[in-house]
């Protein structure tokens, strides 16, 4: 069911700049400001308990994690049109919910985290079968995949708490097996990933120290940690063409830039309470954030890091995914959560659990055009 439609007039793409000359700085690559304003295209109601999105060229659709109703084992990964957001293909998980979403155009895979089984699976996105699963321990609790798509390899990450240690899996998707696990140096309730290809490390946020960790994958260690300028890190884009780093922070709700290399923080941008997701456009001149809390998706311009437009797309905003051919940006947006009955007292048996909330603007995907 379309639940929002606006009809936004045509509207040209940013034009590069040209390169001054052979001293010229990688940042006055970037494209000139937007001319016009940004708008939600679509949204549209797509099933019970959406959480990550991923784009697959291979399948050419827009994949969403559908863990459904608590309890129902009905969880699945539903393929989207990318025009028109009506469904076209449907991967049932049943129990085994996926949570983290991640895609391997190169291999036609989408390589997905289930949170609650602690399982990771690999998926051909073509014939929607899961042809791998893949477990290390019993208390996995695993969240965010990204991809080094030229070494098939796939990165992800399992939060600590308490007495549980935070680790990272290197997960080879050739060969369908678990590489290894890295726990060394990942103190801080290790939560977002992001990927540095030209220097094999990784960037992971520390959500409870609300630091950034810097992972040698050659050493497969957590080598150094500098301040994230935020509180509550919790996911993190790398840009290699400026070599910045973009931090969402859930509890001062704000998108912090640091210099990877430094750790320098370079600014710190207000998007909205509860930033969550954090997306780079595919030729790295805007930031999308999801704010959670807010219910909107703010746009970053990385070059003059300043909110160019701050869009209310559903409920609570959680990912943005990036579709490199068209440009086009989705986010998935979750529902207000169930009520909780009260905690039974020792022997009594719990009480029946409340009637799910309704919620038009919830459990939805949009589609952001420039």
């Amino acid at each position: 069911m379309r639940i929002r439609s606006t009809a936004p007039a045509a509207m040209s793409r940013r034009s590069l700049l040209t390169l001054l000359g052979a001293g010229a700085s990688l940042a006055a690559l970037r494209p000139a400001p937007l001319r016009a304003a940004p708008s939600v295209a679509t949204t549209v109601k797509v099933a019970e308990g959406l959480y990550e999105l991923a784009v697959s060229q291979a399948s050419g659709l827009v994949h969403v994690a559908a863990v459904g109703a608590r309890g129902a084992n009905a969880a699945k990964i539903i393929g989207l049109d990318p025009r028109t957001l009506e469904v076209r293909a449907t991967i049932e998980l049943g129990e085994d919910a996926a949570f983290g979403l991640a895609s391997n155009d190169r291999r036609g895979l989408l390589l997905a985290t289930g949170t609650r089984s602690g399982a990771f699976k690999i998926i051909d996105v073509r014939s929607g079968s899961v042809r791998a699963k893949l477990t290390q321990g019993e208390s996995s609790h695993l969240r965010q995949v990204v991809v080094d798509e030229a070494r098939d390899r796939a990165f992800a990450t399992s939060f600590g708490a308490r007495d549980r240690p935070s680790a990272i899996w290197v997960v080879d998707t050739a060969g369908d097996r678990i590489l290894n696990v890295i726990t060394e140096g990942l103190e801080g309730g290790i939560t977002g990933l992001a990927f540095d290809a030209a220097n094999d490390r990784l960037f992971a946020t520390a959500l409870t120290a609300n630091e950034i960790v810097e992972v040698s994958l050659s050493r497969n260690a957590g080598i150094r940690r500098f301040a994230s300028g935020g509180e509550g890190s919790v996911n993190t884009a790398f840009d290699a063409a400026s070599g910045r780093l973009f931090c969402a922070n859930q509890r001062s709700g704000t998108l912090t830039v640091l210099n990877a290399n430094s750790g320098e923080l370079v600014k710190s941008i207000e998007t909205g309470a509860g930033a969550l997701g954090v997306t780079l456009s595919a030729d790295g001149a805007l930031c999308y954030v999801a704010n959670r809390g807010a219910g909107t998706v703010s746009l970053v311009d990385t070059r003059n890091l300043t909110v160019v437009a701050s869009l209310a797309t559903g409920t609570h905003p959680n990912t943005v995914a990036i579709d490199r051919r068209s440009g086009l940006a989705y986010a998935s947006n979750k529902a207000r959560a169930q009520p909780r009955g009260p905690r039974p007292a020792a022997g009594e048996a719990p009480a029946p659990r409340p009637a799910p909330v309704e919620d038009p603007n919830g459990d939805t995907v949009s589609i952001i055009r420039l």
